[in-house]
C-alpha cells in the first residue's frame, strides 16, 4: 500500500469534495472511507479540542498525540478547526457547502438544526448537496436524547443475550461492531444518492441510525425469534449463539488451545471423532416448541465434542476436520493472526509525524484502476486550515483576520 505525505488523492471519487462534520467512530469511519476512494475530506471541527477522539486513548496508547481511535479513523482527511457557533463562522461554512458535494454529521437529534446546518438550510443553499448523517436512535421516540453508543445499542436491542451460558452476564461483542455497519450504511447511502444526483441533477438526504443498523444484523434472529413456538434460549454451556444449531461454537482444545467450528452435520462430525452419540442425538431433537429443552439437547452436545476436542490440541483437530470439509479454524489471538500470510495484503505501515511507523489496516475495497492508493495519516488539529480556506478561494489576508478573530484556528496560527 502506498503511503504518502501528498494530500491530494485519487480513486473513483477523485473531484468530490465532502465536509465532514463527525465525531467519534461511525461518521468518521464513513468519510474516511470515501478519503480513502479518492475524495477530497475537510474534518470541520470544533474550537476547544475538536473531535473527542483525540483525547480518548484505546487501551492507554499515547504515542502519537492524538489516541489511536482517532489516528485510525480519520486518515485521508485536512483539518479545518471553525467555529460554527459564531455568524461569522457559520457564513464561512455556507460559503463552502456552495462548492461541496456532500456533506457528513452525526449530531444528537435537533443539534444540526440548531447550529443552523440542517439538511433543509444547507439544501437551499445547494441543492446539489448530499446531506448525509447518522444518529443513534432517530429524530423520534423515546429513546432519542439518549446516547448512541455502541455497547449501549447492543444491550438495547437484544442481541448481548444471544449468546453465552444461562446465569452468566449478557455477552456484548467486544469489537464497536454497530459504529462499523452504520458507518458502512451511510457511505453506501451517500454513494447511491451521487449516483441518484447524476440522474437528476439534485442532491437529497441520506439518514442511518445505529438501532436501524444493529437490527439490520440481526434480521435473521429477529424474525425467527417472532415466527418461533418457543423462542431459543440460553442452557448450562457457553454458547456463541443460541440461535445456531449444535456444534456451533468455540472450544478448549489440549493445553489451552481453542478451537471453532461453524455449521456441521453432527452424524457426520460423529463419524470423523468416533462419537456415534451425536447421530443418536441429531435423531432426538426435540420439538422446536420446547425451549427448555432443546436448550438442554445443545448442552449434552456441546459437553460430548468438548470432552472430545480436550484430547489433543487446536492444530490436531483443524488439520482432520478441515481435510474432511467441515468448516472449523483454530483461534487466533491478534499475534499468531498478523504473522499468518493471509493477514498480509491486509496490513500496511504508515508514518505518523509525532508517533513514526506504525501499523494500520489497508482499505478493504480494491479497486483495479486504483489498485494501490495514497493513503495520508490523520490531519493535526487545526493543520489544514490555511489551506483548506484558500482552496475555497479565500484570500491570505481574509484568513489571517478570521484566525485573529477566533472564527477559525489553525495550528501554529502565530507563524
Amino acid at each position: 500500500m502506498n503511503m504518502t505525505t501528498d494530500t491530494s488523492a485519487r480513486g473513483p471519487l477523485e473531484g468530490l469534495k465532502v465536509l465532514d462534520l463527525t465525531i467519534a467512530m461511525a461518521g468518521p469511519m464513513c468519510s474516511q472511507r470515501m478519503g480513502e476512494m479518492g475524495a477530497e475530506i475537510i474534518k470541520i471541527e470544533a474550537p476547544g479540542g475538536g473531535d473527542f477522539s483525540r483525547h480518548a486513548p484505546m487501551a492507554g496508547v499515547t504515542k502519537f498525540g492524538d489516541s489511536t481511535c482517532y489516528v485510525t479513523l480519520n486518515r485521508n482527511k485536512k483539518s479545518l478547526v471553525l467555529n460554527l457557533k459564531s455568524d461569522e463562522g457559520r457564513e464561512l461554512l455556507y460559503d463552502l457547502v456552495r462548492q461541496a458535494d456532500v456533506v457528513v454529521q452525526n449530531f444528537r437529534p435537533r443539534v444540526a438544526g440548531k447550529l443552523g446546518i440542517s439538511y433543509e438550510t444547507l439544501s437551499e443553499i445547494n441543492p446539489r448537496l448530499v446531506y448525509g448523517s447518522i444518529s443513534g436512535y432517530g429524530e423520534e421516540g423515546p429513546m432519542k436524547d439518549r446516547p448512541g453508543q455502541d455497547l449501549l445499542l447492543q444491550s438495547f436491542t437484544g442481541l448481548t443475550m444471544n449468546g453465552g451460558r444461562a446465569g452468566d452476564l449478557p455477552a456484548p461483542s467486544p469489537l464497536y461492531m454497530v459504529d462499523v455497519t452504520a458507518s458502512h450504511m451511510l457511505c453506501e447511502g451517500i454513494l447511491a444518492a451521487l449516483v441518484a444526483r447524476g440522474v437528476t441533477g439534485r442532491g437529497q438526504q441520506v439518514g442511518v441510525t445505529m438501532m436501524g443498523a444493529i437490527m439490520e444484523m440481526q434480521c435473521q434472529e429477529i424474525t425467527s425469534y417472532v415466527e418461533a413456538e418457543s423462542p431459543p434460549q440460553r442452557g448450562e454451556t457457553p454458547q456463541v449463539s443460541i440461535y445456531q444449531e449444535p456444534p456451533y461454537g468455540v472450544y478448549v482444545c489440549a493445553d489451552k488451545t481453542y478451537f471453532a467450528i461453524a455449521q456441521a452435520d453432527l452424524a457426520a462430525l460423529g463419524d470423523t471423532l468416533g462419537l456415534p452419540e451425536l447421530a443418536e442425538l441429531k435423531a432426538k431433537r426435540p420439538s422446536q416448541s420446547d425451549g427448555a429443552a432443546v436448550a438442554k439437547w445443545r448442552d449434552e452436545i456441546y459437553e460430548i465434542v468438548s470432552a472430545k476436542l480436550k484430547e489433543a490440541k487446536a492444530d490436531h483437530w483443524d488439520a482432520l476436520l478441515s481435510e474432511q470439509g467441515f468448516w472449523c479454524i483454530v483461534v487466533n489471538n491478534y499475534g499468531a493472526f498478523l504473522k499468518h500470510p493471509q493477514s498480509q495484503r491486509y496490513v500496511t505501515k504508515m508514518t505518523h509525524p509525532v508517533g513514526g511507523e506504525y501499523t494500520a489496516i489497508a482499505p478493504g475495497i480494491h479497486f483495479s484502476d486504483d489498485p494501490d492508493p495514497a493513503l495520508f495519516p490523520a490531519p493535526s488539529y487545526g493543520a489544514d486550515s490555511r489551506a483548506v480556506l484558500a482552496s475555497f478561494g479565500l484570500a491570505a489576508a481574509d484568513i489571517d483576520r478570521l484566525i485573529a478573530d477566533g472564527v477559525v484556528l489553525a495550528e501554529n496560527a502565530a507563524k
